[in-house]
C-alpha cells in the first residue's frame, strides 16, 4: 500500500529529515569539546574552547526550534489551517477575535532561524589570534554531516518558498549555502586512515621468497637477542 501524505507536505518532509540528521549529529562535537575543556589547563585556551561550546549550544537550541517550526507548518497544512478567522452573524470574517496562524509565515520564519544556526556554527569555528588551530571540528565526520544537512534543508526551504510564491529569488540563500561549503572545507578535514603494516603471513612469504630478506631477518633477530 502506498503511503499517502497531505498535499503540499512532501518537500517539508525532506526538510525535516535533513534537520533531524543535523540535530542528531551535533551531539558528538559538543561531547568532544566538553571533554577537551575539562582536560585543558591553559586558561585562555580553555576560554576559547568554552566559547566554542556555547556557540554549539546556541546552534543546537535554534536548530531544535527550527525542527518544531517545520513540524508546525506540516501540521497546519495537513489540517488545512491557513489564517482562518472566526465568523460573525452575517457569515463574514469577525476581526475582533484572533485568527489562526499562517503556515507560509512560519515557513519564512524557519528559514530565518536556520540562517541563525549557520551563523552560530560559524562563530564556533572563528579562528582566534592566539589559538587559530582550535578552529577545527573535533568530530569532522559528524560535523560534515551537520553542515551538509543544513545546506540541504536550506535549499529545500528555498525551493518550497518559490513553489508557494513566498519568494521569487532562487538565489536567496546562496551566500549562506556558500558559507556552509567554506566552513565544511575549512573545519572538517578528514585524516586519511594510516596504512597498515604487513601481516605475519606477508613477512613469512617474503622471507621464503628472497634469500636476501631471509639473511636480513636472521641478522635482525640475532641483534635483538644479543
Amino acid at each position: 500500500m502506498t503511503e499517502q501524505h497531505p498535499t503540499g507536505t512532501e518537500g517539508l518532509r525532506a526538510v525535516a529529515a535533513a534537520l533531524l540528521v543535523a540535530f542528531e549529529n551535533l551531539g558528538a562535537e559538543h561531547e568532544a569539546l566538553t571533554e577537551e575543556e575539562k582536560a585543558t589547563t591553559a586558561k585562555e585556551r580553555q576560554g576559547t574552547v568554552r566559547r566554542m561550546i556555547q556557540s554549539i549550544v546556541d546552534a543546537d537550541r535554534t536548530l531544535a526550534h527550527s525542527v518544531d517550526l517545520v513540524a508546525t507548518v506540516y501540521g497546519m497544512r495537513a489540517l488545512c489551517i491557513r489564517g482562518q478567522m472566526t465568523k460573525g452573524a452575517d457569515g463574514g470574517d469577525y476581526r475582533p477575535l484572533l485568527s489562526l496562524g499562517n503556515p507560509d509565515e512560519v515557513l519564512y520564519e524557519t528559514a530565518s532561524y536556520l540562517q541563525v544556526v549557520v551563523q552560530r556554527l560559524g562563530e564556533a569555528y572563528e579562528p582566534t589570534k592566539k589559538y587559530p588551530g582550535l578552529a577545527v571540528a573535533r568530530r569532522p565526520q559528524e560535523m560534515r554531516t551537520v553542515l551538509s544537512s543544513l545546506g540541504a534543508a536550506l535549499a529545500g526551504l528555498c525551493a518550497e518558498m518559490i513553489t508557494i510564491g513566498l519568494s521569487e529569488d532562487p538565489a536567496e540563500f546562496d551566500s549562506c549555502l556558500a558559507f556552509l561549503d567554506e566552513l565544511e572545507s575549512r573545519t572538517c578535514r578528514l585524516v586519511p586512515p594510516q596504512a597498515t603494516g604487513p601481516t605475519a603471513d606477508d613477512v613469512t612469504a617474503a622471507i621464503l621468497a628472497s634469500p636476501e630478506i631471509a639473511r636480513a631477518a636472521a641478522a635482525a633477530l640475532k641483534r635483538a637477542t644479543a
